[in-house]
């Protein structure tokens, strides 16, 4: 009786039970692998307590004695409960659930999907295009430390975040580099174009100005909307553009937006070449 309780009982039991834990660290689990566990396990529990009962059977007839019968009836429910325990592990382990993907990772993969920035085949151009977000100075900056022989770069955006603008109008500057529009540069995309030592666009392109929208700026604590849009009305002019020119930019009020022609670009200080 005490051999079939300890030995054949609990101590198999607990055997089985770490060999299940081991098991589980294996994700995904090979669905051979958890079948052929499930179907020991059941086996092996089918066999030790039809051994522990026939043992409890005969030590009734020889003692009279329920005790066991009823501890055994004990054990064996606890011991049900821990297989299917580990069963329903075994399972996840087979099925594990895909990772979440961290709150800021996903951020970033949806802001990167709303850009492009491509480098022309000879290396001396960089295409800028698509929405001006949070991460596109970054990825510039890393862009031109591989590329050295960049000189110019393209725009093809209707602008985005006047806060990354600036930085990507400061990086600009910093290297030196040439702006060049080919289709359209639009709203936040012009401050970045207004950053090239040569500026020059396309017959057909269109830069589009405005007073820029800082509506969601306007909810930070101490936030002067007016004194941001005169910093960048002083890059302007710094940059070359006429007062007549600042006026009528920032008196066009977002969403509207204003695209001069050419020649009036041209005597404004935009295009510089």
């Amino acid at each position: 009786m005490a051999r079939s309780f300890w030995l054949n009982g609990v101590a198999l039991r607990l055997l089985v039970y770490f060999a299940l834990v081991i098991l589980t660290q294996t994700q995904p689990l090979p669905a051979p692998i958890f079948l052929v566990a499930v179907v020991l396990d059941a086996l092996i529990f089918i066999w030790q307590a039809t051994g522990y009962f026939r043992a409890a059977e005969h030590n009734l007839s020889g003692t009279g004695s329920q005790l066991p019968l009823w501890g055994g009836m004990i054990a064996l429910i606890v011991a049900v409960f821990i297989m299917f325990a580990q069963w329903w592990g075994l399972v996840l382990a087979a099925n594990p659930a895909p990772e979440e993907e961290h709150h800021f990772a996903k951020l970033e993969r949806y802001r990167a999907a709303q850009y492009a920035l491509n480098v022309s085949d000879d290396g001396n151009t960089i295409l800028i295009s698509g929405t001006i977000t949070h991460g596109v100075t970054k990825k510039l900056r890393e862009l031109l430390e591989v590329t050295p022989d960049v000189i110019t770069v393209h725009l093809e955006s209707e602008g985005g975040n006047i806060f990354e603008a600036r930085g990507l109008a400061g990086l600009i500057r910093q290297k030196g580099l040439s702006t060049h529009v080919a289709q359209i540069c639009a709203s936040s995309c012009t401050t970045v174009f207004m950053a090239g030592d040569r500026r020059s666009a396309d017959a057909g392109a269109r830069l589009g100005f405005h007073g820029y929208a800082l509506q969601d700026a306007a909810q930070l604590p101490r936030f002067d909307i007016e004194a941001e849009q005169d910093r960048d009305r002083e890059f302007f002019r710094n940059q070359g553009a006429s007062e007549p020119f600042l006026t009528r930019m920032f008196q066009t009020a977002s969403p509207s937006i204003w695209f001069p022609d050419h020649a009036t670009l041209r005597n404004s200080g935009v295009l510089r070449d």
